[in-house]
Formats: structure tokens, sequence, C-alpha cells
């Protein structure tokens, strides 16, 4: 009696699912892309995986394809509702990429509504399109819009990018303490689309929150390496090593990277002059060599120095683009805050990146080269 006098108030209380979400009210979207007009005005195209009924009682997927136009982001979202019945939903968006010349302008300005709605799908793969990104959400699947949507498509064309290290691996969340770090800045995937699929061609560079350039394959595969994340352990890419064999192919050697061990540092010399380095070992497994001369120690040391000669030359060309473009996302400029504080002080950081010397060097070691000895 007593466990019933005090359990009846708390009953009373309570106010039940007070925030629920009837799907049968709502359309997901799975995917989103953000461009700029001529006249500066904000078009959202997001897409809306809708299940048919088919043959045999299975179903397959159509991606319906919206747009809208507004003065701010969300204005366009709002207007994108009134377009459809139901209400659209964005809280299990997969992906968003901006266009190219969308992302070249502040893309937090177009964030902001992700950041301060509590039901944003925050870990969103986000990339930008080469082109429009409306030319990316609308591109015609041929295979995979039948078992699955556009939104699921292009997350997982992204991740399989950055398990095999050709993109950083990067969402809405994870560059937002980026964008707003004067020391780091972030790259993100670039994607084309090639009206009935989209392939990842690279990573777009970014300066605080403005695109600045772009690295395509295969260098973006280095610039990943240079990262020293953990996904770049089994990444796989071809190099050229030789230009003298007569068939074409006896010059080009595949290898897997098995350990990426980094080492980055940045020096002050006593007059204040800045200097980086970053220094790769590396250890790989040789899995297409076809002149498959590996048979002798000396031999496969040769081969090392061709492929480290390969990835350093590879690695400053890396470098010296990030430079150009005025990017540090390997964070030099976060070094020197941490490390020499008093020089980071005198410094104007966007005039100085550019002119410090900013090496790399990778050393390559071959520990396995397939079962034929």
């Amino acid at each position: 009696m007593n466990k019933f006098i005090y359990t009846l108030p708390a009953l009373l209380l309570l106010t039940g699912c007070w925030d629920q979400t009837n799907l049968n009210e709502t359309k997901l979207i799975t995917a989103g892309g953000i461009d700029y007009t001529k006249k500066g005005k904000v078009t959202s195209t997001v897409s809306v995986p809708q299940a048919v009924a088919a043959e045999a009682g299975k179903g397959n997927i159509v991606n319906q394809v919206f747009a809208a136009t507004g003065n701010t982001a969300r204005q366009s979202r709002l207007r994108l509702d009134l377009k459809v019945a139901e209400r659209l939903d964005a809280s299990k968006n997969q992906v968003l990429v901006f266009g190219e010349e969308t992302a070249k302008t502040d893309i937090y300005n177009l964030l902001d509504i992700f950041y301060r709605d509590p039901k944003s799908s925050l870990n969103a793969k986000l990339a930008v399109a080469k082109g429009k990104a409306s030319d990316v959400i609308s591109t015609t699947f041929e295979e995979p819009k039948k078992s699955t949507g556009v939104g699921e498509y292009l997350r997982d064309s992204i991740k399989s990018a950055e398990e095999g290290a050709t993109v950083p691996a990067e969402n809405i969340q994870t560059i937002c303490p980026l964008m707003f770090d004067p020391g780091q800045d972030f790259a993100l995937p670039y994607l084309e689309s090639t009206g009935k699929a989209v392939k990842v061609i690279g990573v777009a560079l970014f300066q605080e929150h403005q695109m600045v350039g772009s690295i395509k394959e295969p260098l973006s595969v280095i610039y990943t390496m240079l990262t020293g994340e953990p996904h770049t352990i089994s990444m796989s890419t071809t190099k050229k090593i030789s230009n003298n064999q007569k068939e074409n192919l006896l010059n080009y050697v595949t290898i897997k990277v098995e350990k990426n061990k980094r080492k980055f540092d940045v020096y002050v010399s006593s007059r204040d002059k800045i200097s980086a380095k970053i220094k790769l070992n590396v250890k790989i497994i040789i899995t297409e060599y076809p002149p498959d001369n590996l048979s002798t120690p000396s031999e496969i040391k040769k081969i090392e120095k061709k492929i480290s000669k390969k990835l350093t030359e590879d690695a400053q060309k890396v470098i010296d683009k990030l430079q150009k473009m005025n990017s540090d996302p390997f964070g030099v400029g976060r070094q020197l805050m941490a490390y020499h504080y008093p020089t980071w002080e005198k410094l104007n950081w966007k005039e100085e990146y550019p002119k410090i010397d900013f090496k790399a060097s990778v050393d390559v070691e071959v520990i396995g080269h397939g079962i034929i000895e």
C-alpha cells in the first residue's frame, strides 16, 4: 500500500512519449546537396527513397528528388516541405554534398542549421561535388537504385574510399572544431557525377571555411598517407618506378601498406625561422611486380630505394600543393601554437605558412612479395 501511495504521484507527473515522430507522416532524406544560384540564393536538393512494389513480392527503391530555393539554407528547407505531402525529416541523412563553387564560399553559413538542430544527423558524410551538388544527388543509378537509396550508395562509396585511403574520414561533427582552429585546416572527399554513377576523384582542400583547391587521385592517396591516420594501413597504390622497360606494365609496381609510422616535427630557429618535416617509415607487401626479379636481398634493396624515392617525390608534390593553396590540414600551425607559442604570437600564419621550409621523406621496407621466391 505504501508503494502505491508513493508511485501514484510519480505516474501523474510522467508525460509519456511527447517527442514521437510517426514514419507514415514523414519522408526521410538520405542525401542532400547545397548550391548557390547566380543571384546568391541557396538551392537545396534532397533525395528521398520510396519503396515500390515489384514482381515476385520483391520491392525496389525509387529515389525521389526534390529541390527548392530560398534566401537561406533553412528557408530552402522549409520550401522543400511545401513540395511533399508528408514532412521531410533529415535525422537519417547519410551524406551532405556541396557544389564546388558553393564550397569556395563560407560553408559554415550553410552548416549552421545542422549544428543548431538537435535532430541533425551529425555523423553524415560531407563531400564536395565537381560542378553542382544537385548533379550528384540527381544521378540516375543503374543497378544500385534497385536495392538501395542514393544516400546509402554515396555513403558506401565514400566509406570505401576512406578504407582505401583515397580520402580522409570526416563528417559534419568532426570538421566543426577544425573550422574554428587557426592552426589546422581539413579536407573532404571530392566527387564527380558521370550521369549514371558517382566516383571519388580525390580530396577537396579547405582553408578555414572555404575550399581552396583539390588533389586528385592517385596523389590523394599520398596525402592520406601523410596524415598517418590508422585507416592508411592496408591501403594499396600503384607507382611507376622505371622508364626502361619496353612493355609499359613492366615499369610499375603495386604495393600494399602493412605499417605506416609517421614522425612529424616543427622547428623554430633562433631567428624565428620555421621549418617542418614529415617522415614516414612504411612497411609494404609487393602485390604486383611483373619483372619478378626479387629473388635476392640485393634486388629487394634496389626496389626499396626506387619505391622510397618515388613516394618521397609524390609526398613533396602534395606538400608543395598544400602550401601553394595555403591549406594546412597537417596542422603545422597547431604544432607551432603548442610548442612555440611566442613565435606563433608574432606571425600572420596565412602569410607565413606558404613560405616555410616544409619537407617530406618516405622510407620503405619490403616485408613480403608473394609466394614466389
